[in-house]
């Protein structure tokens, strides 16, 4: 099957700078929900973690999957990811004191110096996670929410 593209509306942008200490999940998830409980996704993010923990890319839909954790300073490379009510799907890349690299599905971090972040939101999406026979997963799935608006009133027309 192949991709489909949704329609959306104009997209903003919103500075979220986070402090040493900070717990970088719960954060990011607070800060999604503050901004938009359904169309959030990372822009960008620059700073250090004193500690990580990331699911490896070997994860099953029956459960299994590699979990590590590192208790050291790194520095973030790159994150993305999307927001969907009550709801995440964030990648991490660091680097490591001698500039190696690591990466995966974020599970938990602490902030160490800050975590300069920039997360977007777009006016007329929605981002929801539905349950993928394919996968095993539950994946993204992206409602328009001018299509759904046209469809109710389309709705509504039609019943009077």
């Amino acid at each position: 099957m192949a991709p489909s593209a949704t329609l959306s509306g104009p997209m903003k942008a919103h500075a979220v700078p986070l402090e040493p200490g900070d717990d970088l999940v719960s954060s990011l998830q607070r800060a999604a929900n503050d901004l938009s409980q359904n169309n959030c996704f990372v822009i960008s993010a620059v700073g250090s973690l004193s500690s990580v923990t990331l699911r490896m890319a070997n994860a099953t839909a029956q459960g299994t999957a590699t979990i590590r954790t590192w208790n050291e300073n790194m520095e973030i490379l790159s994150m993305v990811g999307t927001f969907a009510q009550h709801d995440k799907h964030l990648h991490l890349c660091l680097s490591d004191a001698t500039g190696a690299t690591l990466g995966g599905h974020l599970v938990a971090g602490t902030v160490y110096t800050t975590l300069e972040l920039v997360l977007g939101t777009i006016e007329g999406i929605r981002f929801e996670r539905a349950f993928d026979q394919r996968t095993g997963f539950r994946e993204l799935a992206v409602t328009s929410l001018t299509s759904e608006n046209t469809a109710r009133d389309e709705k509504n027309e039609a019943q009077k």
